[in-house]
């Protein structure tokens, strides 16, 4: 008997590709690519976009650029401080990016069997720019309990950790003026993927759209409009204010985690 296709059992594909990147992005990941290549030599595994700007689904002023270099040595306080160079460089000449999120990994980290989300992620969500394509052979799933448990796993921790971020900011938070609306974002998506994790409970749906999170989760929960549409709001509009940030985390923590609590058993 053979084994079931990846459209027998509804896998979630890759939705990336390079022609989808809108030309000033594309002109970036070039000059990242460079970069990346030019530091690292033999040291580079592969270097990767996540994230919407590889579908071509990213909405100016609120989307990031996520890329992570894959390194095949250890990560060094060098590699960090070389990131933050980067980063100060290049983000400035984008204003429509919310932010750029430029990092490495060590290619080891994969390994960890809790490293299962990650794979998921550069599976499903990843856009190799250079390099070996580590997630070839990493799994995929189809829609449903299974993964709507994988991607919000320890969602209360998450949570816990950003009003702990918001309450008591680091050195480096207190430079950032925008540190608060980059929580609530966080919490805004985090709150949309644990909507949608519910969704999958009952239903084989998959979206990486937040409007389309909400929407679906509407149609299953229409009581919970209220949280929805405020999660939604600071998803596109967040809030700086921290004690308005604070009560619209507690809010979701209990509501819509109280809910996902029951789903997820």
């Amino acid at each position: 008997m053979q084994s079931p296709t990846a459209q027998d059992r509804k896998l979630i594909l890759n939705q990336s590709s390079f022609s989808k990147v809108k030309p000033e992005y594309q002109k970036l990941l070039n000059d990242l690519r460079e970069k990346v290549e030019n530091r690292f030599g033999a040291d580079l595994c592969a270097y990767y976009l996540l994230g919407s700007v590889g579908r071509g689904e990213d909405i100016p002023g609120i989307s990031d650029m996520d890329t992570v270099v894959i390194l095949r040595r250890n990560y060094t306080a060098e590699d960090e401080v070389w990131e933050k160079e980067i980063k100060d460089e290049f983000e400035p000449q984008y204003p429509k990016l919310e932010r750029l999120d430029f990092g490495c990994m060590e290619e080891k980290e994969f390994d960890d069997p809790k490293a299962e989300r990650l794979r998921f992620i550069f599976k499903t969500d990843g856009l190799l720019i250079f390099g070996q394509d580590i997630a070839a052979n990493f799994s995929s799933y189809p829609p449903g309990l299974e993964l709507a448990k994988l991607l919000n796993g320890n969602y209360r921790r998450t949570l816990d950790s950003i009003q702990k971020d918001i309450k008591e900011p680091d050195e480096e938070d207190r430079s950032n003026p925008k540190y608060v609306t980059e929580c609530v974002r966080w919490i805004s998506k985090k709150v949309l993927r644990l909507c949608l994790g519910i969704v999958m409970v009952d239903e084989p749906f998959y979206t990486r759209r937040m409007q389309e999170m909400a929407q679906k989760f509407l149609e299953y929960h229409p009581l919970y409009q209220p949280q929805v549409e405020r999660a939604l709001h600071q998803y596109l509009y967040p809030t700086n204010d921290i004690s308005e940030a604070l009560d619209f985390l507690n809010e979701m923590s209990a509501i819509i985690c109280k809910l996902a609590d029951e789903k997820f058993g």
